[in-house]
């Protein structure tokens, strides 16, 4: 694929645009659009979305696949470049004035993540990096660094929307976490993941989650040298089980 730092520069800058989007706004686009389960759904989402969209097809003509308005599940199947995008991720941070959110913006080819561009705009920082272009931090070539032992390390994990709370589930959850140092649930699991990326933690784990929540995420872990380690879901769509960072620290395949 050509023009790596190209589209990096184009998803940078309209992650940034977002981010001021969402970050200046006024009551009117933290109004809940739906609320269902664990799940909230605001008007940020959505303009946000419309955004990143309309500036992509304008400067890239490439297909999108994005939270709000889904987009072509084939894709993962062909040989050829598409965005995956988070237009709020956090958005229940957001909501409650929690500065723990992001937008987030990867390019896939197939199942490969090339690159990724996650924008912390309550921070003012921007992580981005892809295939030989390394990880970087506002522009800032980083070199994560990790610990090398889980009983040194950090996890960032959580239980997504769509998780049930079933005993197993919560027990697996608890044997997971007691193997780090540390453990680490924020609530945006892109923040999560650039925060492994920049070697602030070690490892991410969640299962159930989205394909947008992760994408870019994991493609600034590879970016600066880490491992990833993706298993599809069955149900809903664009649902997987990642681990993602140090790969000493992953457990045994089952």
């Amino acid at each position: 694929m050509n023009n790596l730092e190209q589209y990096l520069e184009i998803a940078v800058d309209v992650a940034k645009q977002a981010g001021r989007l969402l970050s200046e706004a006024g009551n009117g686009m933290r109004n809940v659009r739906s609320a269902i389960g664990r799940d909230v759904k605001l008007q940020a989402d959505v303009d946000s979305e419309k955004l990143i969209r309309r500036v992509l097809g304008e400067k890239t003509g490439l297909p999108v696949i994005g939270e709000e308005q889904g987009g072509d599940e084939t894709l993962l199947n062909r040989d050829e470049p598409f965005w995956v995008v988070d237009p709020l991720d956090g958005t229940y941070n957001y909501l409650r004035g929690v500065p723990v959110c992001c937008v987030s913006i990867a390019l896939m080819r197939g199942t490969e993540f090339v690159l990724g561009v996650i924008h912390d705009f309550n921070l003012g920082e921007t992580f981005s990096g892809g295939e030989g272009l390394g990880m970087r931090v506002n522009g800032e070539a980083i070199v994560p660094a990790w610990e090398s032992e889980s009983s040194k390390g950090t996890i960032q994990t959580g239980l997504t929307t769509s998780q049930n709370y079933s005993e197993d589930v919560l027990h697996e959850f608890y044997d997971q976490a007691q193997r780090f140092k540390k453990t680490r649930a924020i609530g945006s699991a892109a923040t999560a993941l650039a925060w492994v990326a920049a070697g602030r933690c070690d490892v991410y784990h969640e299962t159930g989650i989205r394909l947008w929540d992760i994408a870019a995420g994991v493609a600034l872990i590879k970016a600066g040298g880490g491992a990833a380690r993706i298993r599809q879901l069955p149900s809903p769509s664009f649902s997987y089980d990642v681990w993602a960072g140090v790969e000493a620290m992953f457990p045994p395949e089952r």
